[in-house]
């Protein structure tokens, strides 16, 4: 595999920025590689799966192209009092890289995966856009905004939340994941397929098991699975092998 990281100028965030990029080292002439963006957690960047997990070594089984972008603490949003990373991630991004590498923009080779603020990235960018993706992947997903919230004792990361969300409750808001399934099953939309692994010591745990049990209420088809394992890089190096499995089974 190559590793590569990509500085360049977004213009809708109106500043420099980077993704690190894995690709296949023999691509073929004319061919088109599957793309899956992996999307940090809170307080990380777009080198935490290089440096945390042995990302690139499990790539090398499959012919994937890996997308690894860097949007801060903005939970991949265009965030009320700051940058529009939702528009970059969903827009700008996916036009530069695929007008640079040799990246298909099919539906059925576009796939996104996250950890913690990037599960919840994952399944709201998927979701908004079921046209685009095949399969959503989150990995210890902060899967209700508003409990997490709740959580914070820290002024600093209320502040943070305040940037991003505003002052109010994101219940049946674009934000809201819940809200975005019923608003696909109210437009009968394909849903793309969805993949939910948390570990049952996380803190997260008891909020990723109710995600599970709304979709089960709305008969959404999805992939649950748990084992033993807290909020860290422990877990989700041994669950992104389970989501590269998964993700290429047909």
């Amino acid at each position: 595999m190559s590793y590569l990281d990509f500085n360049f100028r977004s213009k809708i965030l109106d500043l420099n920025t980077c993704v690190s990029i894995i690709l296949p080292d023999d691509i073929k002439p004319n061919e088109k590689l599957r793309v899956l963006y992996l999307l940090h957690g809170y307080i990380g960047n777009h080198t935490d799966w290089m440096r945390f997990s042995s990302i690139e070594r499990y790539a090398s089984q499959y012919r994937l192209a890996i997308i690894m972008p860097e949007v801060n603490n903005s939970y991949y949003t265009d965030m009320k009092y700051g940058l529009p990373y939702f528009s970059y991630i969903t827009d700008e991004l996916p036009q530069i890289i695929s007008n640079i590498f040799p990246l298909s923009v099919e539906k059925e080779d576009q796939y996104i995966c996250g950890l913690s603020m990037g599960g919840y990235g994952a399944f709201k960018i998927a979701l908004t856009y079921p046209e685009r993706f095949k399969k959503a992947a989150s990995l210890s997903g902060v899967l209700d905004i508003d409990h997490v919230r709740s959580l914070s004792v820290d002024k600093k990361r209320d502040m943070q939340y305040i940037a991003v969300f505003g002052e109010e409750s994101i219940k049946d808001t674009s934000h809201d994941l819940k809200y975005l399934v019923k608003k696909m099953k109210q437009s009968q939309s394909i849903f793309p397929e969805l993949f939910i692994g948390c570990g049952t010591e996380d803190f997260l745990f008891e909020d990723n098991e109710k995600f599970k049990a709304f979709l089960d209420s709305e008969n959404v088809s999805h992939t649950y699975d748990i084992s033993e394992g807290a909020h860290d890089w422990k877990f989700w190096d041994t669950c992104i092998q389970k989501v590269l499995i998964w993700m290429n089974n047909k």
